[in-house]
């Protein structure tokens, strides 16, 4: 018998896509607390994810990536889609072995292979093809700094931080070529598997994913969040990448970074004040008080 943890229409999902199952536990929930993502075991033995999207946006972009981004990304680097449903907003995968990069204890060597692995998928996102991908929100540059120091100033950023971020954002960034990308890339979700003595990175929730330019996110957060204090994982993932960036990406990246900086708080305290984001957002300030890098 089916748990009664799982609402109708995900357990008639479930049933239609691998028959019967057993229930494992609910992994994820929204800001509400209601439940959004539901582990299940099949009776052939695999595990299961159940996923309902908030939006009808999230599901397009999520379905849309793992019809056709997923694949190209190689065997056994993304979960599989297994069914999908645009009334419910449901889909149902495979689970992806591995454990999050965040949370797994790794050498420094293995953190660089990671990081060049990071950087392989990267490349290989940006380079799927655009078309029939979901194009992301383009705002002109005013109304994105606008909104951003609203945000600062709700954020209680002190007047020394928001004004930081203004002189960070005065002037609107280089244009860079769009591209496919995954939107939310990072630790929380490269998941990490052993293989022997190799380790396995695949990437997993593409529910951000869509075109833009990759400096407004993806190469934005490794190079802006994740690495500055750490340039030797910075090498690493633009080695896994294939090139350095340009002066033109760099400088994209620093500007969009402050875009993002004040959307990163304010998603941190909604979220109990989660330490690993606001961390993020030290981070970029501490830099933005700096010179703009260009390696």
């Amino acid at each position: 018998m089916t748990a009664p943890a799982l609402p109708d229409d995900a357990d008639q999902l479930l049933r239609r896509t691998a028959g019967p199952y057993e229930f494992l536990g609910v992994r994820s929930r929204d800001l509400a607390g209601r439940p959004a993502v539901w582990e299940v075991r099949a009776g052939d033995g695999r595990r299961l994810f159940a996923k309902r999207h908030k939006n009808q946006l999230m599901h397009r972009r999520e379905t849309t990536a793992y019809q056709h981004l997923a694949p190209a990304l190689g065997p056994g680097r993304a979960p599989l889609l297994l069914a999908e449903d645009t009334t419910s907003l449901l889909i149902v995968t495979t689970a992806l072995p591995g454990t999050p990069a965040i949370t797994t204890a790794l050498t420094p060597a293995e953190e660089r292979d990671v990081y060049r692995q990071a950087g392989l998928l990267a490349a290989r996102t940006h380079a799927h093809p655009v078309s029939g991908g979901v194009i992301g929100e383009q705002l002109p540059w005013s109304q994105e700094r606008e909104r951003a120091l609203v945000r600062a100033r709700e954020a209680q950023l002190s007047d020394e931080d928001v004004e930081v971020l203004a002189d960070a954002t005065r002037t609107e960034p280089p244009h860079t070529a769009p591209a496919t990308c995954h939107g939310d890339f990072g630790p929380r979700n490269w998941l990490i598997r052993r293989q022997g003595d190799d380790l396995i990175v695949g990437v997993i929730d593409f529910e951000r994913s869509q075109v833009e330019e990759p400096v407004r996110r993806d190469l934005m957060r490794v190079t802006l969040q994740l690495t500055p204090h750490r340039p030797d994982l910075r090498r690493a993932f633009l080695a896994g990448y294939g090139r350095d960036l340009t002066a033109d990406e760099w400088a994209a990246c620093r500007a969009w970074a402050a875009i993002d900086c004040p959307a990163a708080l304010r998603w941190a305290l909604d979220h109990h004040r989660d330490e690993e984001v606001l961390g993020y957002a030290r981070t970029v300030l501490d830099q933005l008080r700096r010179p703009a890098p260009t390696t």
